[in-house]
């Protein structure tokens, strides 16, 4: 980089650069938080917090605000159906504004917070971004005349928010608080009630009770031991008095007119379980984004939660109309539901300990027991995704799984043994429940299954998801076939020739790329078979049926070097030679005239050397480890 000082210019390298980056954000900090309080040296200045790895932050325009931040988004959100409205946080602000942004200075001021690293998030760039921060309406056109005509109805039914917290950085929890009063109706919030689970931080001890006693409508509950994000959301649901029902992430955003189309839907039909469209806030630069392609909730073999593309016109009729959509599950982070019906059905699973399957095993429960699983278009909040949303005590890898087999148990029935099979092929991943508290706690839940009047598995699967096809019973691996060295993976063209993508599982599931590999050495794509007919390319031909013809189309290998990841060996016998030929499939830019210049899995000699070797299928199945039971019809 070149900086210019007078009339020099100076070259930094990237640790240069990233040294003074760090030292502006300190001085950042140090003058905004000595603002304001008129040369008063009561306060104990903090050390300077090391910014680690928001030394890659971008910073956009959407993230660092003016001081007229609230007015920007009051003003934008009361022009919504065209009449002004009050906005819970509003009444505060005019009383006693100067006491909350005094309050705020000195309670982000004066924390001892952990490292950056810890939070997964940069907490660095957080402390200095305004609390009432103006957001890009990311809502479909559509949606801002439907206030005028929908969403204006006054006797549309009141709702609490939940925020269960444990160690949560202070400001993205003051964000997420401050994001719901001052964009939520006054006469439609009753409160917001936090739920701290025990949190050792001391910020979030007495300074937070002070500063709350400034906010209106937030109540904070504190447990005395740890109980999980499960057990906490459950906590401030039974307190709240509301009809309605918001249980939200402490590391969200509400944005402009959020709370209307929901309460809207469930007026509408109160037994749905909803989700408002999960907008993304970058856990480094904090932008606040809308996705360009729309997404619905799926779920993995092992119960891992996944996005599954949504259908183009469906996506074309939500951004039209700005309609609701039906989702298979939920994300987690933002659901909505109407108590009642919330109560009725079973509400979370407090079987489920901690943190771990909830999302996936109310979505199952909603749909197969009667109701429907929605997100609501209009209705948007951000969220920041992260690696390890919620911190455990005690074996994460056990309770998870455990969490996961109750899922499993109570609601797959027969194709449970998917989920145990792509499991337990891992060592680490073959917990049990033996304990009479679990297993009698198992025997509950089933109970409920069959009160509540529950359809099967099947139905959920042909009528619900009938996208996610269910994995051949003799594959020993399935799913996409992806390189680890570019992370890109195979697809098949019109043509029926195979090349690579990079629009690939990550948290997404896309079914029309998913490959089988068999015990009689051939890899399936649904019907046909994946061989090489002309050297180097690989493309989709009929499946052999005799001995024969296997040796002469070619057959499969994996020889692994971890559980589901290694090199795919390709063996035939040459109609020439009658000898055994042997490529390894590796990743080219393919310089053959036809798809000239695309990356594509090609045939080479076998190099033990060779990164681009390597590959990775989703799931590695061994039924050997399922449990007897889960193999009976």
């Amino acid at each position: 980089m070149r900086l210019r000082v007078g009339g020099s210019v100076i070259l930094l390298d990237r640790k240069q650069l990233m040294v003074m980056t760090s030292l502006l954000a300190a001085c950042i900090l140090v003058l905004w938080t000595t603002v304001g309080r008129h040369g008063s040296n009561d306060v104990t200045l903090p050390e300077p917090i090391p910014i680690e790895r928001a030394l890659r932050q971008r910073r956009q325009n959407d993230v660092r605000q003016s001081p007229n931040d609230v007015i920007i988004v009051t003003q934008r959100r009361q022009q919504d159906g065209g009449k002004s409205l009050v906005m819970a946080m509003d009444e505060a602000r005019r009383s006693r504004g100067p006491a909350i942004a005094a309050a705020q200075r000195k309670l982000i001021g004066n924390q001892h917070r952990a490292a950056d690293s810890r939070y997964n998030i940069n907490v660095t760039l957080s402390d200095v971004t305004s609390l009432d921060r103006a957001l890009p309406d990311t809502r479909p056109p559509a949606c801002l005349s439907a206030f005028a005509n929908v969403y204006g109805d006054v006797t549309l039914p009141t709702m609490t928010v939940i925020i269960p917290f444990y160690n949560e950085a202070l400001t993205m929890l003051l964000r997420a608080i401050h994001s719901v009063l001052n964009r939520s109706p006054d006469h439609l919030l009753d409160e917001i009630i936090l739920v701290d689970d025990c949190s050792p931080d001391p910020d979030l001890q007495q300074p937070l009770n002070d500063y709350l006693r400034l906010l209106p409508k937030v109540r904070l509950i504190r447990h005395a031991k740890r109980q999980g994000l499960i057990v906490s959301r459950m906590d401030g649901a039974r307190q709240a008095t509301s009809p309605t029902l918001f249980f939200m992430d402490a590391h969200a955003e509400v944005n402009d007119g959020w709370l209307e189309p929901l309460l809207a839907e469930l007026k509408r039909n109160p037994k749905q379980i909803l989700q408002p469209f999960i907008d993304g806030i970058d856990a480094m630069t904090l932008s606040f984004t809308a996705p360009g392609v729309y997404h619905k909730g799926s779920f993995s073999w092992d119960l891992r939660y996944t996005w599954l593309r949504v259908k183009d016109h469906e996506q074309h009729q939500a951004m039209a109309t700005g309609l609701p959509f039906f989702t298979p599950t939920l994300v987690g982070c933002a659901i909505a539901v109407q108590k009642q019906y919330f109560m009725d059905i079973g509400s979370f699973d407090e079987g489920l300990k901690v943190w771990g399957g909830e999302n996936i095993e109310l979505g199952f429960r909603a749909w197969m027991c009667g109701g429907h699983v929605t997100t609501v278009t209009c209705s948007r909040v951000g969220h920041v995704f992260k690696e390890f949303p919620y911190q455990f005590d005690g074996n994460k890898e056990d309770i998870v799984q455990k969490n996961l087999i109750r899922v499993a148990e109570v609601w797959m029935d027969g194709l449970r043994k998917y989920f145990y099979a792509s499991t337990r092929i891992y060592d680490f991943k073959r917990a049990e429940l033996t304990s009479d508290e679990e297993l009698n706690s198992l025997a509950e839940r089933r109970q409920l299954r069959q009160k509540l009047g529950c359809r099967n598995f099947e139905w959920y699967m042909y009528n619900v998801i009938p996208e996610l096809a269910v994995p051949p019973m003799d594959a020993n691996y399935h799913g996409e076939i992806k390189s680890l060295q570019t992370q890109a993976c195979w697809v098949v063209t019109d043509d029926y020739y195979v090349t690579m993508t990079y629009v690939c599982y990550h948290h997404k599931i896309i079914p029309e790329n998913h490959f089988s590999l068999k015990p009689d050495g051939t890899l399936h794509y649904f019907d046909r078979c994946v061989a090489s007919v002309n050297v180097p390319y690989l493309e989709l031909v009929e499946c052999p049926t005799t001995n024969e013809q296997l040796a002469a189309q070619g057959w499969w290998n994996f020889e692994r070097t971890g559980v589901v990841w290694g090199a795919l060996v390709y063996r035939r016998v040459s109609t020439q030679t009658n000898r055994e030929e042997e490529y390894c499939i590796t990743q080219v830019t393919n310089a053959m005239a036809q798809y000239r210049g695309d990356q594509m899995p090609q045939l080479l000699a076998c190099n033990s050397h060779d990164q681009f070797q390597q590959w990775a299928f989703t799931y590695g199945f061994d039924f050997t480890q399922v449990p007897s039971s889960a193999l009976t019809p």
